[in-house]
């Protein structure tokens, strides 16, 4: 085969790449997102796979496919998820660092997210702040508080109620004014003039405990996102659908958003911030007053957010839901400073 990648279905190669390494298939993953195609009806046809190669093509929902090379620890994925596969050469390993750190326990979304960081496919962008300190009515907040979350990385902040993880949040936000240290997004200081003007990149979801009767509906909160950027009310429009159908509130469109339980304007909440193309996230307490069955929606929509955009999230919370569901770094905040968790 010449090319490194190849796809075919019943009219023929409809897709080849000749990259190196995992690219191919974050290249196809690109193709089928932005192309009416059936995954069901494809046929793969790949140079090598190991491990990590099997647990893309799995994720990407190909059933049929032909390794040239292929190695020992790609044949159970293949096995488990049903995928029907044939090769030429099977070696028992890939001689690459990456099919080392995939661990047995890793799912196929996990890896999936793992490799997208490692090929700098991430929509995110660092957050640090070094030796800051917040003080609130002379009390210290936030201690000589250092912290780096890497550009894709998600972090849980937990700790009790006044421990200081709203002022956190808010002193990215650039709404709490440190007496020392320093807070970068990207590239740019919290508040100078250049993070004045990408402002947009960071987005905020807070407590849906708000009681406010302004009128407006949950596809206006939606279009919020887009305040500043010169659109038509037709693309507008379309930004908003699609941002409201992958966050699975569509349905709410039109409806009065103080009429919305606190699932519903969670949805709409995460909606505003795909359509503000939001590159960091920050969470604050988003699922204290939803249901069982609204925190395991607003969690599992949260989590294909991480795998498709792969944003920077920075959510603080002290529900224990969250921090047994996600499978995140997890941080206490304590007497203003950050503890690792064990």
């Amino acid at each position: 085969m010449e090319h490194s990648l190849l796809i075919r279905n019943q009219d023929g190669i409809i897709f080849t790449s000749d990259s190196h390494w995992l690219h191919p298939l974050f290249e196809l993953n690109d193709f089928l997102t932005n192309n009416p195609v059936s995954v069901a009806g494809l046929f793969l046809h790949d140079k090598i796979a190991g491990k990590a190669a099997a647990c893309m093509i799995v994720y990407l929902g190909i059933r049929k496919c032909h390794i040239e090379l292929i190695s020992s620890r790609a044949i159970p994925v293949f096995v488990k998820a049903g995928v029907e596969f044939t090769y030429d050469t099977q070696i028992e390993h890939i001689d690459c660092r990456t099919e080392y750190m995939i661990t047995d326990d890793m799912t196929v979304e996990e890896v999936w997210l793992f490799l997208r960081k490692r090929a700098g496919r991430v929509e995110g962008l660092p957050v640090r702040m070094e030796h800051l300190t917040v003080v609130s009515d002379t009390a210290i907040v936030l201690d000589d508080l250092s912290l780096f979350i890497p550009a894709g990385e998600q972090l849980l902040v937990y700790g009790t109620n006044g421990a200081g993880k709203t002022t956190l949040l808010k002193t990215i936000l650039g709404l709490e004014k440190p007496v020392s240290g320093i807070v970068k997004v990207g590239d740019y200081s919290v508040g100078s003039r250049e993070w004045h003007r990408n402002r947009m990149h960071t987005a905020y979801v807070h407590q849906e405990n708000i009681k406010n009767t302004f009128p407006v509906s949950a596809d206006e909160v939606v279009a919020i996102g887009l305040a500043g950027r010169k659109l038509s009310s037709s693309e507008i429009a379309y930004h908003v659908e699609i941002a409201m159908r992958r966050t699975g509130c569509f349905a709410l469109y039109g409806r009065s958003y103080h009429s919305l339980s606190g699932g519903e304007k969670q949805r709409v909440s995460l909606a505003r911030c795909l359509c503000q193309h939001a590159r960091v996230l920050l969470l604050d307490e988003p699922t204290s007053f939803l249901d069982a069955e609204g925190k395991d929606d607003f969690l599992t929509i949260l989590q294909e957010l991480c795998h498709n955009e792969a944003p920077t999230i920075l959510m603080v919370s002290h529900d224990p839901v969250c921090t047994g569901r996600l499978h995140w770094e997890k941080k206490e905040l304590k007497e203003g400073k950050l503890f690792s968790s064990q």
